[in-house]
């Protein structure tokens, strides 16, 4: 979208959504002024508008997810607000961060298999404005009975108008933040088919067989290869880099894998915020176990700290490993990272991606016995 006519619809957003969080507390209060307290009234019109708004954004996502499901997809995270729900080896874990930018939620589906990506990306897109669209409704048609609403009602549900409406004009249009497209990006994307969302289905595809027990090297080369040019700062041209390096790291191709690595490190600038620690991760674990650039390491590893030993998965106990037995040397940190990799490893249901995970802890563990 020309970036005049998104800042104008920018604006046009905002002052819409001011306009009508005016009307809900006007109406709140010549209707109930009499019944309430005016300090107690304006606290819960604010309270209202806290929890409906949270209420929308869950129902958005949850469009997002049902959809998913319906289509051959499983749930594989999703976040809302600071409030992260993700699986993560076979478990359903929730853990609270500060939110990336303007991102205020996002879900995260992944193919069970690759028979009807296309169609099925389609839906599940589609299925967090088809579910704003009726909150969306719902709420508008609460206010306009707020003459016969209990207040109860008028708190909870109209209260919500403002957000309702800014979540799904937002969505409903291509905008882009933090290199992430809206809702309405991908679809323009997808109806289109622009290369940047073919490659997104080709990542999909690679996704599906991982689940069916393919390992990244076992997939065929051309999901991997086969692609149209896309710019470097495009999201899924950097996704994509990230399936490659699982792609030669599989297979063997050390020299590959470090071209792979280094150029993620070149978009880190590009990256978004929603990927930026797990693909730097990634990064970490070759600097440490294929470059043997323990000065890199080092630095690299004070930025992902905090989100190493937050997150406690399968990629950051490997990667731990493999940084304590190449940059620091010690061998008894080395095999209890390892040691919890393994674990997780035994309870990924991603076959595809167990698989790999144990041939690269098998490699760690091999050099391990061989430190002195």
């Amino acid at each position: 979208m020309n970036r005049f006519i998104e800042k104008t619809f920018r604006i046009v957003d905002l002052v819409l959504s001011f306009v009508l969080a005016c009307t809900v507390v006007y109406l709140g209060f010549v209707w109930y002024w009499q019944s309430y307290n005016a300090v107690v009234l304006a606290i819960l019109l604010v309270l209202g508008g806290i929890f409906s708004s949270f209420v929308c954004k869950t129902f958005h996502e949850l469009g997002h997810i049902l959809f998913g499901l319906c289509c051959g997809f499983r749930f594989n995270s999703v976040r809302i607000g600071f409030m992260n729900i993700a699986r993560r080896d076979g478990k359903l874990r929730v853990s609270f961060s500060a939110l990336p930018e303007s991102i205020a939620g996002a879900t995260e589906m992944l193919p069970k298999h690759a028979n009807n990506l296309y169609s099925g990306f389609l839906a599940t897109v589609s299925g967090g404005l088809v579910f704003s669209f009726l909150i969306l409704v719902a709420c508008a048609v609460t206010l306009s009975l707020f003459r016969i609403v209990p207040f109860a009602a008028y708190i909870l549900v109209c209260t919500g108008l403002p957000y309702a409406f800014h979540l799904f004009f937002y969505n409903v249009l291509p905008f882009n933040d933090d290199n992430l497209d809206t809702d309405g990006g991908m679809l323009r994307g997808l109806i289109k088919k622009e290369a940047s969302y073919l490659t997104a289905v080709n990542i999909l595809a690679i996704e599906g067989y991982l689940y069916q027990g393919q390992t990244p090297a076992q997939i065929d080369k051309e999901l991997y290869f086969g692609l149209p040019q896309l710019p470097e700062d495009d999201v899924n041209f950097i996704i994509l880099t990230s399936y490659r390096l699982m792609y030669y790291l599989d297979s063997g191709d050390v020299d590959s894998a470090i071209k792979a690595s280094d150029r993620l490190e070149g978009l880190t600038e590009y990256i978004p915020k929603f990927y930026s620690n797990e693909i730097m991760t990634d990064v970490l674990f070759c600097t440490c176990s294929l470059k043997g650039d323990e000065e890199a390491a080092r630095e690299l590893y004070k930025q992902l700290k905090q989100y190493l030993f937050g997150e406690k998965t399968l990629q950051t106990y490997r990667t731990c490993a493999a940084y304590e037995l190449y940059v620091n040397r010690d061998k008894m940190a080395a095999l209890h990272a390892l040691s919890d990799a393994q674990k997780c490893a035994e309870e990924c249901d991603i076959e595809g991606l167990r698989k790999f995970e144990r041939k690269l802890i098998s490699c760690l563990r091999a050099d391990i016995d061989q430190l002195q």
